[in-house]
């Protein structure tokens, strides 16, 4: 079995379940009533799934792949060809009269993308979806898990609106072929009230300040004023911080 689109594709049957089941879980622990696939994972994974919602679709950016999600018995209407990153989850539901809002998605993710893949589905003023449960590499997870110790971009775009939680650790042998990274399961469960923060202001903020974070807070706010004319009061005890040692309430209180 080869890669497409540089994935590596499960073969542990016991995984697949394990999958399946936990997705199954999530669908209705979110009281979710649609639910979408991005990427099917060579098919194992839809073929476990498919029946779990009325209201089953896959977004595949393959065209030829057509023929091979038919087999499973999908409707024409129940398959998306669309690259990910090209379109709005929720535009691509509404066309087919379905509400984000109830909606949760799952997916294996090419690693080499997940972070476009991320900024693209998780960078809203409002999201909506009720949930996600993805397969990612090891060391993503280690940038966006709530306790993270180095905050990310991804972790602040991330942990904003959603619950994060660690599944379980998939080992290489799972594979065909066999990864050199570490991967792992992983789900987000929406945030009954997003953080209190304003998200145009934490946007702005981010995109500011995270181009140098290897720099102080203190240096970048001096760069940033210096070539934008715009500046940030940026309290004393925070100065020698990078935006990685930031914590909400640091953040926060910088912002508002």
């Amino acid at each position: 079995m080869s890669t497409y689109l540089w994935q590596n594709f499960l073969k542990d049957a016991s995984i697949i379940r394990s999958i399946a089941t936990s997705i199954d879980h999530l669908y209705e622990k979110t009281w979710a009533k649609a639910l979408v696939e991005i990427g099917p994972w060579k098919w194992a994974i839809t073929k476990k799934i498919k029946d779990i919602s009325e209201c089953f679709f896959v977004i595949e950016k393959d065209v030829t792949m057509k023929e091979h999600l038919e087999l499973l018995w999908l409707e024409d209407n129940q398959i998306i060809f669309w690259d990910v990153l090209e379109q709005n989850i929720g535009s691509l539901l509404g066309e087919r009269n379905v509400n984000e809002e109830n909606a949760i998605a799952v997916g294996n993710l090419p690693y080499y993308i997940t972070s476009p893949i991320f900024k693209h589905l998780f960078w809203k003023k409002e999201p909506k979806l009720l949930g996600w449960f993805f397969m990612i590499q090891d060391e993503v997870w280690d940038k966006i898990k709530s306790d993270a110790k180095k905050k990310s971009y991804l972790w602040w775009l991330v942990n904003r609106a959603y619950i994060v939680e660690y599944v379980k650790m998939v080992p290489a042998k799972c594979f065909s072929p066999a990864p050199k990274v570490k991967s792992c399961l992983m789900r987000f469960i929406k945030k009954e009230q997003p953080e209190n923060v304003s998200y145009d202001k934490l946007e702005e903020f981010l995109n500011l300040f995270s181009p140098y974070s290897r720099k102080t807070l203190g240096k970048i706010s001096k760069m940033i004023e210096k070539k934008w004319n715009w500046s940030y009061i940026i309290p004393e005890n925070l100065q020698m911080k990078r935006l990685e040692e930031l914590w909400r309430n640091d953040l926060w209180m910088i912002i508002n």
